[in-house]
């Protein structure tokens, strides 16, 4: 096998080579044998006792039923002869393999692939035939934890058959013991590609691997990795801004924001045209300018970059922003473009974030580099990576001003990618102080193997990440393609990473917000019990379902809570969780019964987390404000308020000021509510396994 190993070109191995790797590594295989004669089969058919099972032999044929190479249930010499001579008349075979005809388990399928972002991932799942067919099937990245395998394995629906039903039963334990020393194999033998172990029939006792494909592709090299130089690209003490200041051009907006954001550090406008602009010097280039500074930010043609590049990179620039378009997101010509700035870069030791991108936000510094116009973000906790290149433009407008009291800390947009990449960023908020919680938009990962060992560290520093992952479609996937030269890869590897290191995922930037919104501002809840107060029945309702929906629990209140509650709700009103409170407040008033009931539930060991809804509808009715006190509580309350649109949002911004996360309704409530319980529960599991 060693010479074989070693094969520079994709090369699939035969059934009985396969064995023969699998059975070194103490995987049970059922025994083969590759014959290229009528008399070595009978022979072998002897050794092994009928019935046998003969399939054709061949490195060019992938799928044997596919072309009528298996033949089952051979019982005698007779029948081994006709089989062995059809098989064998098979176009490109190049022998036949026999083995021992076994009793049917259950059939289960355990693969490996090999993708293009994130490596190896292990795939289990029900197998046989129709596994495409019924894709009841798991992923796991490697390296992974005993922990992960296990629960890759306990996520399909074959696994409650394998647990046991009406009277079938199969051994689980030797099924994660499969998958355990199939991790190992290619850990070890890292130019496997490919692997189907299908089917792999699982017994009461043990499993046996029936048939086996394994491909060998030693091509693939190492990824260049680049660390280091992300500091001052939040934290500069200087800033050049080259392109044109002519009225609302990219380089005249750049320069508006870091005057009107109160950058704290030094700023040089570099263009041709000289003069000077808000009061500051334009110098003609990076060779007049008085220092070194820390970032170079560029929004010219992008035939201008490469040379401007060069010229930084001359001068002993580390940082730059490319603010310009027309690189490999559009053209050929583009792509040698950014090549062209990144051998500069690597030549000079420069960092480059972008191309095509706003770029960086910090509002602690007043630092940015983005040709929107912005207004001053709240500063406070909440950290973003963006691949998309407007990010710190439209849609950061949108979020500063749809939550203008939710504070952030850091904000990236990478555009291309084609130096600085996410899990880079990501290893630096993670490491920033002020940085508590992150939130991800990505179409793809150059690097995902990177991501992947960056965000493991999110577990132990016990910071949340929220991902917002698009181009998982095939449609979607040629959209990342053009738009951001991105490789949107495999949704499910990227679930299964979901999975592995705990990542809420979501599925719209406003989702991403709310997620990053609950669990920045309250803490994290104890378990899944939640206790529901509407001020409408219907609310109440919808409510409970989506609680079942989303994996939450409904428990009764307390005596204590109940007898509390009562003291405030009219005595023909049945107090139950969820609980309509509007007949307490027709009753007893808005404050009263908010307060009341609130503070029972609170206190009430029956309940891990509360939801709330409330209205705001002018003047002429009362709005409840939740007093300080309640933030007292080591429990998360989620406020949603519903009603007329200006005055619900002017209420819904006092909340946020005081820290208590509002949404649009009680299904949106729930739903947010339900990812941050899976992710809390999960991480105090996580954590246990990590020994932390």
């Amino acid at each position: 096998m060693g010479s074989k190993m070693g094969s520079k070109s994709p090369r699939l191995l035969m059934e009985h080579e396969s064995k023969n790797l699998l059975g070194s590594y103490g995987i049970f295989v059922n025994p083969t044998f590759f014959v290229k004669s009528e008399e070595e089969a009978i022979k072998a058919a002897k050794e092994l006792g009928y019935p046998v099972v003969l399939k054709v032999a061949s490195r060019k044929i992938s799928h044997k039923s596919d072309v009528g190479g298996v033949i089952l249930n051979i019982k005698d010499e007779n029948e081994l002869v006709n089989a062995f001579k059809k098989l064998s008349s098979i176009p490109e075979a190049e022998g036949v393999t026999i083995q021992k005809m076994l009793e049917r388990g259950i059939e289960v399928i355990v693969g490996v692939s090999y993708d293009e972002q994130f490596g190896h991932a292990i795939m289990f799942g029900a197998g046989g035939e129709l596994v495409e067919l019924y894709k009841d099937v798991s992923f796991c990245v490697l390296p992974a934890s005993d922990e992960e395998i296990r629960e890759m394995v306990e996520d399909v629906k074959v696994y409650k058959l394998l647990k046991g039903f009406r009277g079938i039963k199969g051994d689980v334990e030797s099924v994660v013991d499969l998958i355990k020393r199939i991790a190992k194999l290619v850990e070890e033998k890292p130019q496997i590609s490919e692997m189907d172990l299908n089917p792999v029939f699982v017994y009461e006792d043990g499993y046996s691997v029936v048939d086996a494909r394994i491909v060998l592709d030693s091509k693939r090299g190492d990824k260049e990795v680049r660390r280091g130089g992300i500091h001052k690209f939040f934290y500069p003490d200087s800033v050049a801004v080259f392109g044109s200041y002519k009225m609302g051009k990219a380089a005249f907006v750049i320069l508006y924001n870091l005057v009107n954001l109160k950058f704290k550090g030094r700023i040089y406008p570099v263009s041709l045209q000289g003069d000077e602009i808000f009061g500051i010097r334009i110098y003609r280039s990076v060779d007049e300018l008085p220092e070194i500074p820390d970032v170079a930010v560029v929004a010219t043609p992008a035939s201008l970059v490469p040379e401007i590049i060069l010229k930084c990179g001359k001068r002993g620039v580390k940082n730059a922003v490319i603010i310009s378009s027309g690189f490999r997101e559009e053209s050929e010509e583009g792509a040698k473009l950014e090549d062209q700035i990144l051998e500069v870069a690597k030549k000079y030791g420069m960092r480059i974030i972008g191309p095509n991108t706003t770029g960086i936000m910090n509002p602690e510094t007043g630092f940015t580099s983005s040709f929107a116009i912005l207004e001053e973000i709240k500063e406070g906790g909440i950290g973003i990576i963006a691949q998309t290149g407007l990010f710190l433009g439209i849609l950061m407008n949108h979020i500063a001003s749809s939550h203008p009291s939710v504070g952030f800390s850091k904000i990236a947009g990478l555009g291309n990618k084609c130096d600085v990449q996410d899990h880079e960023i990501l290893e630096f908020m993670l490491e920033d102080k002020k940085t508590k919680v992150v939130g991800i938009y990505a179409e793809g990962f150059k690097d995902g193997k990177e991501f992947v060992r960056v965000a493991r560290k999110a577990l132990s520093l016990k910071k949340p990440l929220v991902v917002f992952k698009s181009g998982i479609t095939d449609f979607g996937k040629k959209m990342a393609l053009s738009h951001s030269a991105s490789l949107a890869g495999d949704d499910r590897i990227f679930n299964a990473i979901c999975r592995q290191l705990n990542l809420i995922r979501v599925f719209s930037y406003e989702e991403m917000l709310e997620v990053l919104k609950g669990v920045y501002l309250q803490p994290l809840p104890k378990g899944n019990r939640v206790a529901i107060l509407h001020y409408v029945g219907s609310g109440c309702v919808q409510g409970a379902d989506e609680a079942y929906l989303g994996g939450l629990s409904l428990p009764e209140f307390s005596t204590e809570s109940l007898e509390r509650i009562r003291a405030v709700t009219p005595e023909w009103h049945r107090v139950g969780n969820p609980f309509d409170i509007w007949p307490s407040i027709e009753f007893f008033g808005v404050d009263a019964a908010y307060n009341t009931s609130i503070q029972a539930v609170l206190e009430d060991d029956n309940f891990d987390c509360v939801v709330v809804g409330t209205w705001a509808v002018g003047k002429m009715y009362p709005h409840y404000k939740p007093p300080e006190m309640i933030k007292s509580y080591d429990k998360p309350i989620y406020f949603f308020i519903e009603g007329e649109r200006n005055a619900v949002f002017e209420l819904k911004n006092e909340y946020e000021r005081h820290g208590f996360p509002v949404f649009p309704d009680i299904v949106t409530t729930i739903r947010i509510l339900s990812k941050i319980v899976k992710y809390s529960n999960k991480l105090e599991k996580k954590l246990e396994e990590l020994k932390i």
